[in-house]
């Protein structure tokens, strides 16, 4: 059942970022002056989460399906060098979606290991995108970049999951867990 969420939340990330983001929004010409490492053995690669809530909602008016309360999906893109590194986040309510789509370098800490340790990613160029009740369409500023889109991350292998949850290690054990798309 997790595994059919999975990949109906993988299927909505593709949706989004293959159709939300227009081609006028491609990043400008990045020059990567934050730190980048390559990530230990194993976890170079895409790793995708999602969740959908299994909560229907219906309309009072008409006893018709309105549909799942909340849907969310996140990918992380570890590359070889830790540059290019890519973080996507999408949501969908019934009233609204959105899209967030940020390239950046990864920075792993010393001593991280394929099984566990702690990340930054740098977020260089982002994108939103959403529509519904609310509309953006705009590139974030220096200051989103830094303050909400920048960030530190704690990993620890669980089984075949990789569980990523924001903040200083070690990772939460209830943190979100993403399972390897390529």
């Amino acid at each position: 059942m997790k595994k059919n969420i999975l990949l109906a939340t993988l299927l909505l990330v593709a949706l989004f970022t293959g159709t939300g983001c227009k081609k006028d929004h491609t990043p400008p010409d990045i020059h990567f002056d934050t730190p980048a490492t390559p990530p230990p053995t194993g976890l170079q690669g895409t790793w995708a989460s999602g969740f959908a809530s299994m909560l229907e909602l219906y309309d009072v008016y008409t006893g018709k399906v309105v549909g799942p309360a909340w849907k969310s999906g996140k990918v992380f893109s570890f590359t070889a060098d830790g540059k290019n590194a890519e973080f996507y986040y999408t949501m969908e309510t019934q009233y609204m979606q959105s899209a967030t789509k940020a390239i950046g370098t990864i920075a792993f800490d010393e001593g991280s290991t394929a099984t566990e340790g702690s990340f930054v990613f740098y977020a260089a160029w982002a994108h939103y995108n959403g529509w519904g009740t609310t509309t953006v369409n705009r590139d974030a500023t220096e200051e989103e970049l830094s303050n909400n889109l920048t960030g530190r991350y704690a990993y620890k292998m669980d089984g075949q999951w990789l569980r990523i949850s924001p903040g200083e290690p070690p990772a939460d054990p209830y943190a979100s867990s993403f399972e390897p798309i390529n």
